[in-house]
């Protein structure tokens, strides 16, 4: 098994996100997907967070289709502990590589993305500067 990755930190904080490697959790919500990531993809969790690929403060998610064609994306988060409905500098983390990664089209100035979490919609806006994102808010 090959599963790929890339590593953020927002203000100190780990971020993991799953790129490749790993069937995405099933379902038609958010919420089913991230059940269903708890019953088949436990064991890819605890790969990832525990040592020695990880700590006792590792967050880390995966990246799944969002709710409808309104969001832009979709995201199952997770840390150590199982599986959380929301994490903010997770989010930052997500919307800062899905610009970084052209997953969503990435304009100078501000860029408003929807992001569909387990615990509901998020509106987000992104700073980019000379190409890059310099900063996240989200609500």
């Amino acid at each position: 098994m090959r599963i790929e990755a890339v590593d953020y930190h927002t203000a100190g904080e780990p971020f993991r996100i799953v790129t490749g490697g790993v069937e995405a959790p099933r379902g038609r919500t958010i919420l089913d997907k991230r059940r269903d990531a708890l019953a088949r993809l436990d064991h890819i969790r605890r790969l990832l967070v525990f040592e020695p690929r990880g700590h006792a403060d590792m967050y880390g998610c995966f990246v799944v289709e969002p709710n409808d064609d309104d969001a832009d994306l979709g995201v199952v988060f997770f840390h150590n502990a199982g599986y959380s409905t929301a994490c903010g500098h997770g989010t930052i983390a997500l919307v800062t590589w899905a610009l970084d990664e052209g997953i969503v089209e990435r304009r100078e100035g501000e860029n408003h993305l929807v992001v569909d979490v387990p615990s509901g919609r998020l509106q987000t806006w992104a700073q980019v500067e000379n190409g890059r994102v310099r900063s996240v808010r989200f609500r």
